[in-house]
C-alpha cells in the first residue's frame, strides 16, 4: 500500500481477533549490522495472514513473507502489517540500527627497503577502533589496540601487509598496502662502447631508492686493472690507453646500508687497422653474376662494406658477395675496423654489364591453363628464349601466350641474351595448371551433421588458398582440404562451390559439386509471446514441420523452463508459471531419420502488482458508509464509481443503496494487473404491517396472527396465550380480547419497527343437554335442551339415531347405550357443545342366550355367545357338560362378538351331541353387576 491512514490502521489493530497477532524477526546476514548489509526478515504471525505489507523505514517496500532488505548506515523503523481475510493487524514496529561502515587505511613509514629490515606501519580510520588485527604477507601476525606497528621483513621479496581494524560495533574494515623488500635496481650506459684510443669512456649510473635513502658511493671498476674509483656522484669517465675488450662494473652502496652491483656490457677499444688491401675477382660483371669481394688489414676485426647501392654491411670475415638488381658502374667503398676503431678506406669500382632478366604473368580466366607472359628485363635483349618446361617448342617473342597442359606443375624459364656483352641471364618460375573436381559424398544430410568436401587433382601450388562457398555459406580463406563443416541450415542447396585462389597472377578457379545437398530435418517454429504476467497462461503454437514431408516426426518434446518433465505433446500445453522471471521455452522433434533440431525462446513473466483488500466483506446500514483499504504497490482503480467516495485512492469510503460487489484493479509497469473484491451488504430500511388487524375469534378458539415483511427478527408481546413469541405466525389463544405486538428487526439491528395485530372474542352461545338418563330397551325418549337467546342453529349427531339433526328438541328409541353430541352455532358464529348419555336398563331381559346351535361350519348358529342390550362387559361366560367338567371357559370380553362364543370343541376336540350348563356374570352399563345360568344343546 502506497499510503495508509495511521488512524484507520490503529481502529483495525484494536478489532483483531486473540487467534491473529503480527510478529517479525530479523538477522542480518553476515551476523553483523554493518553497512552496507542485507537484512533477512521472517515473519512469525498467527491466523494465517493472506499478504503481507513491510514498510522498512528507508524507502523500500515488500509483499513478500520473508523478505531480504539491503540496508545502509541508520536507523529504522521497520512495520509489518499482516492482511486478514477481513482486518489488518501491524506488529509492534521495530527499530534497527545499522551502524555506519568502517573505512581504513594503512600506509607506512616505506614502501620499498633495499635490504630486509624494520618497516613501521600506521592505520587510520575515522571510526572508533579498538583493535587491529596485522598480517604481514610473509607469515607474520600480530594484534595490537593501538594504529601502528613495527614489522621486521627478513628475507628480500615483494609482500602486501593488511590490517584489519575491528570498531566498538565490531564493524570492521580492511586496508592492504604493499612493501618490497630488494636490493635498487641500477640504470647505467657508457660512452662510446668502442673506438680508437686513447679514449675517454663516460660512464653513468643511477639507482631506484628507498624514500630518505641515498647512494653514499659509486664504486667503479673499468676491467683494465686500473684502480677501482669511488665518487659521490653517479658520473665517471675513464680514459682507454691499451688497446683491449674490457668488463667494467659499478656497485653502490646507500646510506641505509643498501647494495647492489651492476655489469656493463663488453666495450672494446683499438688501434686504426693499416696495409688495407681490396679488390674484387674482377671489374666487370654479366647481371646474372654475383660478385666477390675480398679485405684484409693489419690488426682488421671487421670491416664495413659500402656496396654503392644503398647496402651497407659489417662483417668479421674478410669475404662477401652481393648481388646487384640494377646494372651500371657501383662505386665500392670498404673501411677496416678494429675494436670500432676505423682505419683509411679503399674505393673499388665495378661495372654490372648485360641483361637482368625478369618478367610477369596472368594466366586467361576463360581459359586457365594459357598464360600471358610480359618481359620486364633491364638490358639489351638480343635473344629471347622463352622455355615453359612442358616440351612444347621454345618461344622467341618478346610477351609470348603459352597454353599448358591442363594438369601439371611447369617450370617456365626465359633466358635472355646480349650478344653485344655476351651476357645472359635467366629467370625461373613454377607454373601450375589442374582440372580440379569438388566431391562430396552426401546428397541429403541432416542439420548439424558433418559434411566433408574434397578438392581432386588440384593445383601443386603450396601457396594456394581457398574459399568456400558451400551450404549457403562463404568460408575462407584458408588451405584446408579436405574441408569439413557442420549444415546448420535446412535446405536444398544446389550451388555449392570453392575458389581457388594460386595468387595475384592466376585468376581464381571456381570448382562446383556436380550435385545438390539437402540439409533436412525438422524445420522447427513456434510462436508465443516474448513476455507474459504472472496471472497469464503461455499459449503457443506449434508450427514446426518436418523440411522434407515425407520425414515424418518420431520424437516430440517441449520444456517449458520450470522443472526437467518435458510435455510430449505437439501442440503445447497451455502453461501457467507460479515464479515471476525468464524462462527458456524450448521444442525438440525428432524424425523417421534420427535428424534432430530444437529451438529455445526467452520467455520474460512479469510480475504482477501486490493487491489486498480489506475488508473481504461487509454490512452496512442503509445510510451509512463502510471503509475500504487497498493494499498495493502500483496505481489502482476502483469499480463501479457509484457511491465511492475516491476511485483512485488508497482509502476509500463506499455508502451504497443496495448491496454491491466492488473491485480495485491495481496495476504495473509491464501492463500486468490484478483484480480484488469486497463484497458489502447493505440492509435496506424497511415499513412493518399487519397481514390482518383486527382478527375476530370465539373464545377458547385460537387464531394464527401475522406481519409484513417477512424475514425478519421477531418478538411478540404480551408473552401469555401464545404458541411462539419469535416465530413469524404463532398461534394465539387470548381470554379476552388482546392487542399483540410484534417488533421487527434487521439481521444487524440497523432498523426496528412495531406493528398491532387486534385480536377481538366473540360472545359464545350456550348449551345444556341435560343429566343422562336410563330407559328400558326400546322405550322412547324425548331431549330437551337449555339454549342461549344467541343461539342460531343445531347440530346433533351421531346421525341416523334421532329423528331430527338440527332440531332444539329431539326423540329417540332406547336401543343400546349411545352418547349424544349437540353443537350451537351463536348468530357471531361461535361454537357451544355438550352431551348426554342414554342408558339401557340392565335386566335380565336384555341377555339373550339361545336354547342350542348347531356348530356344522354351515356359518348358520355355528356359535354359541351372548346377545345383549345394556351390558358393557362379560366378566364370565363358562360351559359345564353333563359330567360337570369345563368343555369352555372366556373373562372379561364384550358381548355380542360371535367369534368370542364356544365353537363346540375342547382342546380342539368336537364335543359330542348333548345339553350342557352355561354360567354368565356381565357388568351392565350403569355399572351394576348381573348374573345367569341355564341349559344349552348342543347339535350336530
Amino acid at each position: 500500500m502506497k499510503k495508509i491512514i495511521s488512524l484507520i490502521v490503529t481502529i483495525l489493530v484494536s478489532t483483531y481477533c486473540f487467534a491473529q497477532t503480527a510478529s517479525f524477526t530479523y538477522q542480518s546476514a553476515n551476523g553483523l549490522f554493518c553497512s552496507p548489509t542485507i537484512v533477512n526478515f521472517t515473519q512469525t504471525c498467527t491466523g494465517n495472514p493472506i499478504a503481507y505489507s513491510w514498510n522498512f523505514g528507508n524507502g523500500q517496500t515488500s509483499n513478500a513473507p520473508n523478505p531480504n532488505i539491503n540496508f545502509t548506515a541508520g536507523t529504522y523503523n521497520v512495520t509489518l502489517t499482516a492482511i486478514f481475510a477481513n482486518e489488518a493487524i501491524t506488529a509492534s514496529p521495530q527499530t534497527i540500527v545499522i551502524n555506519p561502515a568502517v573505512t581504513a587505511t594503512l600506509t607506512a613509514n616505506k614502501n620499498y627497503i633495499c635490504t630486509p629490515g624494520a618497516i613501521n606501519f600506521t592505520a587510520s580510520s575515522p571510526s572508533t577502533i579498538i583493535s587491529y588485527e596485522w598480517t604481514f604477507g610473509d607469515g607474520g601476525t600480530v594484534t595490537t589496540t593501538a594504529p601502528t606497528t613495527s614489522y621486521n621483513y627478513a628475507a628480500f621479496g615483494t609482500y602486501t601487509a593488511t590490517v584489519k581494524a575491528i570498531a566498538a560495533t565490531a564493524c570492521f574494515a580492511t586496508a592492504p598496502f604493499a612493501v618490497n623488500v630488494q636490493r635498487p635496481p641500477i640504470t647505467a650506459s657508457v660512452v662510446p662502447v668502442g673506438g680508437c684510443i686513447p679514449t675517454l669512456a663516460n660512464f653513468s649510473a643511477s639507482a631506484n631508492l628507498p624514500i630518505g635513502d641515498n647512494v653514499s658511493n659509486y664504486s667503479w671498476d673499468f676491467g683494465d686493472g686500473s684502480p677501482i674509483s669511488n665518487t659521490a656522484a653517479g658520473i665517471n669517465n675513464h680514459p682507454y690507453t691499451v688497446v683491449g675488450s674490457y668488463l667494467p662494473t659499478v656497485s653502490i652502496t646507500t646510506s641505509g646500508g643498501c647494495t647492489n652491483t651492476y655489469n656493463y656490457p663488453a666495450v672494446a677499444y683499438g688501434i686504426p687497422p693499416t696495409n688495407l688491401v681490396a679488390n674484387t675477382d674482377k671489374l666487370v660483371y654479366c647481371g646474372s653474376e654475383t660478385p666477390q669481394f675480398f679485405a684484409n688489414a693489419t690488426n682488421a676485426n671487421a670491416y664495413r662494406w659500402d656496396f654503392g647501392d644503398g647496402t651497407t654491411v659489417i662483417i668479421t670475415g674478410n669475404n662477401t658477395t652481393h648481388k646487384y638488381l640494377t646494372l651500371g658502374l657501383k662505386n665500392v667503398i670498404v673501411t677496416p675496423l678494429f675494436n670500432g676503431c676505423a682505419g683509411a678506406s679503399q674505393n673499388l669500382t665495378i661495372d654490372i654489364i648485360g641483361v637482368l632478366t625478369s618478367f610477369n604473368y596472368t594466366n586467361s580466366c576463360a581459359a586457365k591453363n594459357t598464360f600471358a607472359f610480359t618481359n620486364t628485363t633491364q638490358g639489351s635483349q638480343s635473344t629471347i628464349t622463352w622455355s615453359f618446361g612442358d616440351g612444347s617448342p621454345n618461344s622467341n617473342a618478346v610477351n609470348p601466350v603459352h597454353t599448358y597442359p591442363i594438369n601439371g606443375t611447369w617450370i617456365t624459364t626465359l633466358t635472355v641474351t646480349d650478344n653485344i656483352t655476351g651476357c645472359s641471364d635467366v629467370a625461373t618460375v613454377s607454373i601450375y595448371t589442374a582440372t580440379p573436381t569438388l566431391t562430396n559424398p552426401d546428397v541429403s544430410i541432416c542439420k548439424y551433421t558433418n559434411t566433408t568436401f574434397t578438392i581432386t587433382n588440384d593445383y601443386s601450388n603450396p601457396t594456394k588458398t581457398y574459399e568456400w562457398n558451400v551450404l549457403g555459406s562463404i568460408l575462407g580463406p584458408n588451405g584446408a582440404n579436405p574441408f569439413s563443416l557442420p549444415a546448420n541450415t535446412l535446405g536444398n542447396y544446389n550451388n555449392n562451390f570453392v575458389a581457388i585462389n594460386n595468387g595475384p597472377q592466376y585468376c581464381a578457379d571456381t570448382i562446383f559439386l556436380n550435385h545438390g545437398i539437402i540439409v533436412k530435418g525438422p524445420s522447427i517454429s513456434f510462436t508465443m509471446p516474448a513476455a507474459i504476467c504472472l496471472s497469464d497462461t503461455l499459449k503457443m503454437t506449434n508450427s514446426s514441420v518436418p523440411f522434407l514431408l515425407p520425414d515424418l516426426f518420431t520424437t516430440t518434446y517441449w520444456n517449458y523452463g520450470i522443472n526437467v518433465a518435458n510435455d510430449t505433446t505437439f501442440q503445447p500445453t497451455p502453461t501457467k508459471y507460479t515464479v515471476a522471471g525468464n524462462y527458456n521455452v524450448k521444442f525438440v522433434a525428432i524424425d523417421i531419420n534420427g535428424c534432430k533440431d530444437s529451438l529455445t525462446k526467452l520467455l520474460t513473466v512479469n510480475p504482477l502488482p501486490f493487491l489486498r483488500i480489506i475488508p473481504r466483506s461487509d454490512t452496512l446500514c442503509e445510510g451509512s458508509s463502510a471503509q475500504l483499504i487497498a493494499f498495493h504497490t502500483d496505481n489502482i482503480l476502483w469499480s463501479p464509481p457509484a457511491n465511492l467516495s475516491c476511485t483512485a485512492c488508497d482509502t476509500t469510503f463506499a455508502n451504497p443503496n443496495t448491496s454491491t460487489k466492488y473491485f480495485a484493479t491495481a496495476s504495473n509497469s509491464f501492463g500486468c494487473s490484478v483484480i480484488d473484491s469486497t463484497s458489502i451488504t447493505v440492509i435496506n430500511n424497511f415499513t412493518a404491517s399487519a397481514v390482518t388487524t383486527p382478527v375476530f375469534i370465539c373464545l377458547n378458539d385460537s387464531i394464527s396472527i401475522n406481519v409484513l415483511p417477512p424475514n425478519k427478527v421477531i418478538t411478540w408481546s404480551p408473552i401469555t396465550n401464545i404458541t411462539n413469541t419469535s416465530t413469524y405466525n404463532p398461534i394465539v389463544f387470548p381470554k379476552v380480547s388482546t392487542t399483540y405486538t410484534a417488533t421487527l428487526k434487521d439481521s444487524v439491528g440497523c432498523f426496528t419497527k412495531t406493528v398491532d395485530v387486534i385480536v377481538n372474542l366473540k360472545t359464545l352461545p350456550m348449551v345444556d343437554a341435560g343429566p343422562d338418563k336410563f330407559y328400558p330397551y326400546n322405550s322412547p325418549f324425548t331431549i330437551s335442551p337449555i339454549y342461549s337467546l344467541n343461539t342460531a342453529s343445531y347440530s346433533w349427531n351421531p346421525l341416523g339415531t334421532l329423528d331430527c339433526t338440527t332440531c332444539p328438541i329431539v326423540n329417540g328409541r332406547a336401543l343400546d347405550k349411545q352418547t349424544y353430541f349437540i353443537k350451537v352455532t351463536s348468530d357471531s358464529n361461535c361454537v357451544a357443545t355438550d352431551s348426554i348419555i342414554i342408558f339401557v336398563d340392565c335386566k335380565d331381559a336384555n341377555i339373550h342366550m339361545p336354547t342350542a346351535f348347531t356348530p356344522n361350519n354351515d356359518n348358520i348358529n355355528d356359535m354359541y355367545y351372548p346377545l345383549t342390550r345394556g351390558i358393557k362387559n362379560i366378566k364370565k361366560f363358562i360351559i359345564f357338560n353333563r359330567a360337570g367338567n369345563i368343555v369352555f371357559s372366556k373373562s372379561n370380553f364384550l358381548p355380542n362378538i360371535k367369534t368370542l362364543g364356544w365353537d363346540g370343541t375342547y382342546k380342539g376336540a368336537k364335543q359330542k351331541m348333548d345339553s350342557y350348563v352355561y354360567v354368565l356374570e356381565a357388568t351392565c352399563d350403569t355399572g351394576r353387576d348381573v348374573g345367569l345360568n341355564g341349559m344349552i344343546t348342543l347339535i350336530r
